[in-house]
């Protein structure tokens, strides 16, 4: 039995369905994860296992006393000097006699870290580095009075302009020469150096020598060998314990440590940079070196730094200059406060680990390196993993990815359509998703995001809308958070055969799944099906006995009056909500449910109508909130707009009813036609409304069910 008055869309044939995660499925699944505590467990034992080699690097300060807690304050206050820094902006000398003589002037009666400072400062504001002497190694003149002129040197020259300045002031200053880990240094393809390649300053402040290196200090080379001028004030009178993981002087005596280290323990330590002292980190694993290995049995190898909690860190695996894509995860392990920075190869050879930070509580954007290191492939394991994109979210809000695991692309091939990601969070959290293809553009009924209830888990469903490569990426937030999602972790998804038409999802709210709601038809799309000069469009939903719907159908956000029917099909056992435009053109169709005994109810889903030819406009009768929550279905007339004075059949489906009656204008006409479920019989319309109204229990009075119009 159904409504066959009028014209309306059959339904597409239904694309081949990757199937989703059934309840057995979720409880089958093993957590064979990298991240398993399982896992993480034998990745502990192995490391402890490790053979600690006797080639462990000792590192510590000769004058224990030079930094004490007078000079650090100094030193910080001088660089904090706003004063200072406006002062040496506006200098604008002539010569370098004139500037000297503009520090000795301005110096004058400061301590000797600030005098150092000013000198540190104009030297960062007003001298380039010199690329194109460094890379012809056609070198300028490097003396004082030559990079003063030019405003322009490489190391040397930076040295030799510090220690004159130095001079004029009458202030202890050497010139250090030695090797620094800086551009070109992985270019030696790890051979020993032969020769110097670096100069900095040392100075005395106190009867204490401390480092200066104002070439690095004033800014750095970028990946494109262009200068750019940065302060990085770290370089001020650095700690030498620090400063020798990149800086190693010729002569030991300069490298102001307690026991010196050798050109060997040097080229082994890696790279650290000033942010990761800053940032107070602990390489835990490996210590001292600059080169690891795979865990033994292992795909992947693993950094381990300990860090507060407050800091966030992220990481690239690079192979001959290009990342790798999917190649490496950080977690945080909180019992143990440290990273976990894992790394996975897909060749054999040589890869380079890049490790970044910032404060979780920083201004800052962008994270800045903290340390690099060398990943030395000899052989790759025969079980491969990789690892989805995450972001600071993805561990601050404490996910979990269930399925798939060890792998950061998804395929789909052999005419699947869809696939669903499995994502367990804490109750407080909310997802959300979005499928986007290689131009980064948004594919529209892309993607499903929803929590089951029952299992706790979140059922993420990305469905590519043609062959090629796509992203799916997850977005988390907290559930009392009122600002915006954020990314918290991306798979790849390689869809190959993917039939047409293809799957697309509807937009949903969280109450269609706990309503416990399935649609039937449109089957797998996000849009209505109109045909050819239809007049209306149709859903089909199956719902709980104890749930009724409703709908909406809205142009411009207009809702269109009278042009939607929610009833109960009693021979299917679904819902059919009916929506009837009044014009051409795009439409948002909206269903909503609620509990048959509770007020008010909720959207559910909606779907987008584009109405390309219009049969004829036509409104639905009123119906009255006892035609759903009594489940009865309008057979004829379901056009609300009767014809004054035509005989008219009516045909409806009104269970349980211990009367039936309809009224014309303001008369009834009697109760015959009516044999539970169904009322069949004529009626002649009159001049102004057509009402039927059913009885029920042992109530005396009728119930308003359904209302046409006359013209």
């Amino acid at each position: 039995m159904g409504c066959t008055t009028t014209k309306i869309a059959p339904q597409s044939p239904q694309p081949k369905e990757q199937q989703s995660y059934n309840d057995d499925d979720i409880y089958n699944i093993q957590d064979d994860s990298v991240f398993s505590p399982k896992n993480i467990a034998a990745d502990d034992n192995i490391i402890a296992n490790i053979p600690d080699k006797s080639d462990h690097v000792h590192i510590q300060v000769a004058d224990s006393q030079a930094f004490n807690d007078s000079f650090v304050q100094q030193r910080q206050q001088a660089i904090n000097n706003r004063s200072y820094q406006t002062t040496v902006q506006s200098w604008q000398p002539k010569s370098l006699q004139q500037l000297a003589e503009l520090i000795k002037a301005f110096s004058k009666g400061k301590s000797l870290v600030d005098r150092h400072w000013i000198i540190f400062y104009w030297i960062a504001c007003n001298i380039d580095y010199d690329t194109e002497s460094y890379f012809s190694k056609n070198y300028k003149d490097q003396t004082a009075e030559g990079v003063f002129r030019f405003k322009k040197g490489v190391c040397a020259g930076y040295a030799n302009l510090y220690k004159y300045l130095c001079d004029q002031l009458g202030v202890p200053c050497e010139i250090i020469s030695g090797y620094a880990k800086g551009y070109g240094f992985d270019d030696r393809n790890g051979a020993t150096p032969m020769e110097t390649d670096h100069a900095w300053n040392a100075v005395e402040i106190d009867d204490h020598w401390y480092l200066m290196e104002s070439t690095w200090g004033s800014g750095h080379l970028n990946d494109k060998k262009q200068y750019e001028r940065e302060l990085a004030s770290y370089y001020f009178l650095p700690r030498p314990n620090e400063m020798i993981y990149h800086h190693l002087p010729e002569d030991p005596k300069w490298q102001l440590l307690k026991s010196p280290i050798k050109m060997e323990e040097y080229l082994q330590m890696p790279k650290l940079r000033p942010l990761y002292f800053d940032l107070k980190l602990e390489l835990v694993n490996p210590r001292n070196k600059n080169v690891i290995s795979l865990l033994p049995g292992k795909s992947y190898a693993m950094v381990l730094l300990r860090a507060s909690r407050n800091v966030q860190l992220i990481a690239d695996l690079e192979f001959n200059n290009e990342k790798i894509d999917g190649g490496n995860h950080i977690m945080f392990d909180v019992p143990k406060q440290l990273y976990r920075c894992y790394f996975a190869p897909k060749k054999v050879g040589q890869h380079k680990i890049n490790i970044y930070g910032k404060e979780d509580a920083s201004d800052k954007i962008t994270y800045g390196g903290v340390l690099e290191l060398t990943l030395d492939v000899k052989q790759l394991s025969k079980t491969a993993v990789s690892f989805p994109k995450t972001w600071d979210y993805f561990s601050n809000l404490h996910l979990q990815v269930i399925s798939p695991q060890n792998t950061h692309v998804i395929t789909l091939s052999n005419g699947i359509s869809n696939t669903q990601i499995l994502i367990r969070t804490p109750e407080d959290v909310e997802l959300m998703g979005r499928l986007e293809n290689e131009a980064k553009q948004a594919i529209t009924g892309g993607h499903q995001i929803y929590y089951d209830r029952r299992k706790r888990i979140w059922r993420c469903n990305f469905a590519p809308d043609r062959d090629g490569f796509f992203e799916a990426t997850i977005f988390a937030k907290k559930t009392s958070n009122a600002a915006s999602y954020n990314a918290a972790v991306a798979f790849k998804i390689e869809a190959t055969q993917i039939p047409l038409p293809p799957i697309s999802y509807p937009y949903t709210w969280q109450h269609f799944y706990d309503f416990g709601l399935k649609i039937k038809a449109p089957a797998h799309r996000s849009n209505l099906i109109w045909a050819e000069n239809a007049s209306y469009a149709e859903v089909l939903i199956k719902a709980p006995d104890d749930v009724r719907l409703s709908g909406s159908i809205q142009y411009n956000r207009v809702a269109v009056e009278n042009g939607s029917l929610a009833q109960f099909d009693n021979e299917k056992k679904l819902w059919q909500i009916l929506f009837a435009p009044e014009r051409t053109g795009r439409h948002e169709i909206t269903v909503f449910a609620s509990k048959t005994n509770e007020e008010g109810s909720s959207g559910v889903v909606r779907f987008d109508l584009d109405v390309t030819k219009l049969r004829r406009p036509m409104k639905f009768p009123m119906i009255y909130s006892t035609f759903q929550t009594a489940k009865c279905q309008l057979v004829t007339p379901i056009d609300g707009v009767l014809k004054k004075g035509a005989v008219v059949p009516i045909e409806c489906v009104i269970p349980g009813a211990i009367d039936v009656n309809v009224r014309v204008d303001s008369k009834w006409i009697g109760s015959e036609g009516y044999r539970d479920p169904i009322l069949q019989r004529q009626i002649t319309v009159g001049s102004k409304e057509v009402g039927i109204y059913a009885k029920y229990g042992e109530t005396s009075s009728y119930n308003g069910l359904v209302k046409y119009n006359v013209q």
